[in-house]
């Protein structure tokens, strides 16, 4: 029997392990290669990137283009970031413009959120949308994880599970399976290590760790290819 691969929902790393199926970030006109398996993309406009409505709107319209291809699944990583030094206002409506676009085409938002979280659920409470939102490198508090969670968020973790004290540790101890992924963003280590430390914190093996994240992803993408 084939065991069930790792999933890296959202990495910058080109080079993965070959047997990981990955999710690999793109900007808007990066190079996409034909598929293979396993490299799938998102294609966003993250908010450290915002620029002028004009520039913005011109590379919403690349992110079209790769969304045309089977094998870009996700649009992002996009979202709201109150630290970084673009403007909030047009942030906003980037980001409800490429919320606009997942639903479009019927794929996940995958969402960069700094300090912009009631600003995010006011968003998803006003467009009702009927694809999943997920919000990646999560490291929110319980208090916050448990209104995330009553409101149907998704959830990727990544290294802030490695924090001592971090608050990921112990929100990702209260979520249930059906609503965690794992992610190594801009780490150079294997998703692997993700997973080990959230089995840990689990409490469970790691290769029913393996199957519950490889059931949401099917569920979320409807891929539903063989192993």
């Amino acid at each position: 029997m084939v065991s069930t691969p790792f999933i890296d929902i959202h990495t910058h790393n080109k080079n993965t392990d070959p047997e990981t199926v990955t999710v690999f970030n793109l900007e808007p006109g990066d190079p996409i290669h034909v598929f293979a398996g396993k490299n799938f993309y998102s294609v966003g406009l993250h908010p450290w990137k915002i620029k002028s409505e004009k520039d913005d709107d011109e590379r919403m319209l690349m992110m079209e283009d790769a969304l045309d291809l089977d094998h870009v699944i996700f649009v992002g990583e996009c979202g709201l970031d109150k630290v970084t030094g673009a403007g909030f206002d047009e942030q906003m409506r980037a980001f409800s413009a490429q919320a606009f676009m997942a639903e479009e085409y019927g794929v996940p938002l995958i969402i960069h959120c700094v300090k912009a979280w009631n600003e995010v659920v006011e968003l998803h409470k006003k467009n009702r949308p009927s694809v999943p939102w997920i919000f990646h490198g999560y490291n929110g508090s319980v208090e916050l994880t448990r209104q995330l969670l009553d409101k149907n968020f998704l959830f990727s973790f990544g290294e802030a599970l490695f924090r001592e004290n971090g608050k990921a540790i112990e929100s990702i101890k209260l979520l249930p399976l059906e609503k965690i992924f794992f992610e190594t963003d801009m780490c150079k280590g294997p998703v692997e290590d993700m997973y080990k430390r959230g089995a840990e914190l689990k409490n469970i093996p790691v290769e029913n760790l393996k199957e519950a994240v490889w059931e949401n992803f099917n569920r979320i993408e409807n891929v539903n290819f063989k192993i």
